[in-house]
Protein backbone atom coordinates (compact mmCIF):
# COMPACT_ATOMS: atom_id res chain seq x y z
CA UNK A 1 0.00 0.00 0.00
CA UNK A 2 1.59 3.50 -0.72
CA UNK A 3 1.32 6.19 1.25
CA UNK A 4 -0.97 9.39 0.22
CA UNK A 5 -0.22 12.69 0.73
CA UNK A 6 -1.93 14.10 3.33
CA UNK A 7 -2.70 18.18 4.73
CA UNK A 8 -3.29 18.47 8.13
CA UNK A 9 -4.73 22.23 9.39
CA UNK A 10 -4.76 23.00 12.71
CA UNK A 11 -8.52 24.21 13.35
CA UNK A 12 -7.22 26.25 16.53
CA UNK A 13 -5.58 28.20 14.55
CA UNK A 14 -6.99 27.88 10.91
CA UNK A 15 -2.75 27.26 9.26
CA UNK A 16 -1.46 24.37 7.95
CA UNK A 17 0.87 22.26 9.71
CA UNK A 18 1.74 19.33 7.95
CA UNK A 19 1.86 18.76 4.09
CA UNK A 20 3.72 14.88 3.46
CA UNK A 21 3.17 11.16 3.38
CA UNK A 22 1.18 8.92 5.85
CA UNK A 23 -0.10 5.93 5.73
CA UNK A 24 -3.78 7.01 7.00
CA UNK A 25 -5.23 10.56 8.09
CA UNK A 26 -4.50 9.13 11.64
CA UNK A 27 -0.73 9.05 10.78
CA UNK A 28 -0.99 12.30 9.50
CA UNK A 29 -1.69 13.78 13.10
CA UNK A 30 0.89 12.20 14.67
CA UNK A 31 3.50 13.18 12.31
CA UNK A 32 2.22 16.85 12.03
CA UNK A 33 2.11 16.96 15.79
CA UNK A 34 5.93 14.87 16.54
CA UNK A 35 7.44 17.69 17.83
CA UNK A 36 6.72 17.96 21.43
CA UNK A 37 7.79 21.23 22.07
CA UNK A 38 5.43 22.94 19.70
CA UNK A 39 2.24 21.29 20.89
CA UNK A 40 3.07 20.39 24.09
CA UNK A 41 2.11 16.59 25.09
CA UNK A 42 -0.94 15.28 23.77
CA UNK A 43 -2.88 12.67 24.36
CA UNK A 44 -4.75 10.13 21.97
CA UNK A 45 -6.17 11.16 18.66
CA UNK A 46 -9.61 10.45 18.26
CA UNK A 47 -11.59 10.62 15.46
CA UNK A 48 -14.49 13.56 16.02
CA UNK A 49 -17.72 14.60 14.09
CA UNK A 50 -18.37 17.37 16.75
CA UNK A 51 -15.07 19.40 17.29
CA UNK A 52 -13.62 19.38 20.99
CA UNK A 53 -15.90 18.82 24.07
CA UNK A 54 -17.17 22.37 24.77
CA UNK A 55 -16.92 23.01 28.47
CA UNK A 56 -14.86 20.12 30.30
CA UNK A 57 -11.75 22.44 31.16
CA UNK A 58 -9.47 20.25 29.20
CA UNK A 59 -7.09 22.12 26.67
CA UNK A 60 -7.86 20.65 23.35
CA UNK A 61 -5.91 20.54 19.74
CA UNK A 62 -8.56 19.53 17.16
CA UNK A 63 -7.14 19.12 13.56
CA UNK A 64 -8.50 18.59 10.35
CA UNK A 65 -6.72 16.24 7.92
CA UNK A 66 -7.52 16.14 3.71
CA UNK A 67 -6.05 13.76 1.32
CA UNK A 68 -4.35 15.90 -1.40
CA UNK A 69 -3.06 13.07 -3.50
CA UNK A 70 -2.64 14.10 -7.05
CA UNK A 71 -3.79 17.60 -6.17
CA UNK A 72 -0.28 19.13 -4.27
CA UNK A 73 3.16 18.42 -3.78
CA UNK A 74 4.93 16.99 -0.73
CA UNK A 75 6.46 19.94 1.65
CA UNK A 76 7.81 19.51 4.82
CA UNK A 77 7.98 22.71 5.81
CA UNK A 78 4.77 23.88 4.25
CA UNK A 79 3.94 27.94 5.01
CA UNK A 80 1.42 28.24 7.69
CA UNK A 81 -1.13 30.24 5.94
CA UNK A 82 -0.47 29.95 2.10
CA UNK A 83 -3.61 31.07 0.26
CA UNK A 84 -2.96 28.64 -3.07
CA UNK A 85 -2.22 25.58 -0.10
CA UNK A 86 -5.44 26.26 1.82
CA UNK A 87 -7.67 26.68 -1.09
CA UNK A 88 -6.49 23.41 -2.42
CA UNK A 89 -7.94 21.27 0.84
CA UNK A 90 -11.59 21.98 0.51
CA UNK A 91 -14.86 18.94 1.14
CA UNK A 92 -14.42 17.37 -2.05
CA UNK A 93 -10.77 16.25 -0.45
CA UNK A 94 -11.58 15.93 3.29
CA UNK A 95 -10.29 12.99 4.95
CA UNK A 96 -11.30 13.14 8.60
CA UNK A 97 -11.30 15.69 11.79
CA UNK A 98 -9.29 14.74 14.87
CA UNK A 99 -9.07 16.08 18.67
CA UNK A 100 -6.20 14.95 21.20
CA UNK A 101 -6.27 16.49 24.50
CA UNK A 102 -3.40 18.66 25.30
CA UNK A 103 -1.93 17.45 28.69
CA UNK A 104 0.74 20.28 29.26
Amino acid sequence: MTDKLYGVICDNTGFLVFLDHAPDSEAACRLATREGTRWGALGSFKRSLMGAPKGDGRSWLELSVYDVTGVLESDLDPIPDDESLMCAMDEENFAARFIAEQLS
